[in-house]
């Protein structure tokens, strides 16, 4: 069993038979539905959606588990796995149909789809003629040309461990070599995130010295507010010289060097592991940033670390 499932049932399990105890007046915790709702953060409409999954699964606790999805049995219709890799490979080499069935051939054999099935797999995924063109990716030839800064939410099934409704992880990092710096924050204020900033470009300096020329965020209000002179994080860049650049709105990609940070950090350390306390996950946090940075190879780095992809360039520049 994956262990996002043992997640979902480690969770849910005892709500519902607690939930089950109030509705009987058995319950020795809470008299009221909505007291559990409120220790558990849920709302009242998603509790009842599992408790009938529960009931209706006859109380097998792999019957909350979410659906398989794709083909039906039986049906002719490319899987959703197969499907998403040949509109991953479209996008980004732009490959006619010709060229896609030869690149998936030696991977599905037999179960590769012909060029016609090919233009109806990119019909069903439409992009407008301006994302059409093919992303050109960037890299920025020195350490300390540009920062990627952002933050997200920590999920909610880890969350719920801590009892608290918010906790985020922002990271900040650099786009020539990709070693980044990350902390776990209780807010996504504006005055929070500029001394998470100050002390990503303090930790920076101290431990790999140099310093950054730009930095690149999205336009969320922690970031950008409507009179630059006054917010916090625009303040702070003025002061050390720091060009603040923005992505454009609604493209994440502009910003995917952070955005790929946030897909490995999820699947290599929030899921594979559990964490005691808000404690115990910020220690293994630091942990794991030493591994992401000194000891994982990244595919867009040549199979490099981002350590010694730091070296390289600055023995290159020195």
């Amino acid at each position: 069993m994956k262990f996002e499932h043992q997640v979902v049932l480690k969770r849910w399990i005892p709500i519902l038979e607690e939930y089950e105890l109030i509705k009987q007046k058995r319950s020795l915790k809470f008299k009221r539905c909505k007291d559990l709702y409120s220790t558990y953060h849920i709302s009242a409409k998603e509790c009842l959606r599992y408790y009938r999954r529960w009931v209706e699964s006859g109380k097998n606790p792999e019957g909350i588990l979410p659906k398989k999805r794709g083909a039906r049995p039986g049906s002719r219709r490319t899987p959703k796995e197969i499907e998403r890799n040949i509109i991953q490979a479209y996008r980004r080499f732009g490959s006619n149909r010709y060229e896609l069935v030869l690149l998936f051939k030696p991977y599905y054999l037999d179960k590769t789809p012909s060029p016609a099935t090919m233009d109806r797999i990119k019909a069903r995924y439409p992009l407008n003629e301006s994302k059409k063109k093919i992303i050109k990716r960037y890299e920025k030839q020195a350490p300390g040309e540009l920062a990627h800064i952002d933050m997200t939410m920590i999920p909610r099934d880890i969350r719920c461990f801590f009892k608290v409704k918010e906790l985020y992880v922002a990271a900040l990092c650099d786009d020539c070599s990709r070693i980044t710096y990350a902390e776990i924050l209780k807010n996504k204020k504006a005055s929070t995130l500029t001394y998470f900033m100050a002390r990503s470009l303090s930790w920076f300096q101290q431990i790999y010295n140099f310093e950054f020329e730009a930095v690149m965020s999205d336009n969320g209000p922690e970031f950008k507010g409507s009179l630059k002179k006054e917010h916090p994080f625009e303040i702070m860049c003025n002061e050390l010289g720091i060009k603040h650049i923005y992505t454009q709105p609604y493209r994440p990609q502009t910003n995917g060097k952070i955005e790929a940070f946030w897909k490995i950090i999820k699947n290599e350390f929030f899921y594979p592991n559990s964490f005691d306390s808000e404690k115990d996950l910020i220690l293994n946090l630091g942990n794991f940033l030493f591994e992401y940075n000194h000891l994982r190879k990244h595919g867009g780095l040549n199979y490099q670390t981002p350590f010694d992809k730091l070296q390289s360039v600055t023995e290159l520049l020195s």
